[in-house]
């Protein structure tokens, strides 16, 4: 009588237990719009780091808004953590490139970065180029593409076969389906290129020495800064090989990059 009462007990407390359990981490789940809500109110309290963490709860989860990105860089950088703002900034700016706010405010993030190194400016026809990808998404330009590919077969077909439809309007109109076919597939495969990019990265500690060869007894040749972006070129299981805006370049402890 006594173990059954024991073992009632213990089964009863098992299942109160993973009921809140199961109840905590549902209500963590279920309602992201409340918790970015809740860490908003955070950083309204001054409560930055608490907010934060929020956030960057919520991105860790999978969300990827240019809200929540705009707002962890906001957050992290009144905590005074200047890589993972600059980090979120940048994350923001990938999914709003033209965003005028999320610039400034990475430009005034890269301002604390100890020896930041901007990159060069574009000249005019790749910023072009940059300005009309971000019109369509790599599926939108990949969509289209295919429409000028079946306008272009439909075109060739009319003019091959159908000898009373044949005059120049048709063939001109042809090449330009040509033109405007191969035009968006580029444009699809360079945006989704760009998409899926995680050469870049941002320094997360508030130093990394920077070596002559993916070595820890190897020359050290000078030093990263929490903040700074870098290019990774290659990479071992350990080091992987940076360069910077100015062509500086060499081996770094990779936990110390975090690829955008």
């Amino acid at each position: 009588m006594f173990y059954t009462r024991m073992i009632r007990s213990l089964l009863l407390a098992m299942g109160l237990l993973f009921a809140t359990c199961f109840s905590q981490v549902m209500a963590q789940q279920a309602n992201p719009q409340q918790r970015f809500d809740e860490a908003n109110n955070l950083y309204r309290q001054s409560k930055f780091t608490e907010s934060a963490n929020a956030y960057q709860q919520l991105i860790d989860e999978g969300y990827a808004e240019r809200s929540l990105y705009f707002n962890a860089g906001n957050a992290w950088y009144k905590a005074g953590k200047i890589g993972a703002s600059v980090y979120a900034y940048e994350k923001a700016l990938q999914l709003s490139p033209e965003d005028a706010v999320i610039k400034h405010n990475l430009a005034i993030a890269n301002q604390k970065v100890n020896g930041f190194v901007g990159e060069l400016p574009l000249v005019f026809f790749q910023q072009w180029w940059l300005k009309l990808q971000h019109i369509h998404s790599s599926n939108a330009w990949a969509g289209f593409s295919l429409a000028f590919f079946w306008l272009l077969i439909a075109g060739m077909i009319v003019n091959l076969f159908i000898p009373g439809l044949k005059n120049k309007y048709l063939t001109w109109g042809n090449y330009l389906f040509g033109i405007l076919f191969i035009l968006h597939l580029l444009m699809a495969v360079d945006t989704y290129n760009i998409a899926n990019n995680h050469d870049n990265g941002i320094v997360m500690t508030s130093t990394v020495k920077v070596k002559a060869a993916p070595d820890d007894n190897s020359k050290d040749l000078f030093e990263l800064h929490e903040g700074m972006k870098v290019k990774v070129l290659d990479a071992t299981k350990e080091f992987c090989k940076i360069e910077m805006n100015d062509g500086k370049n060499g081996w770094v402890i990779c936990n110390g990059v975090k690829r955008l």
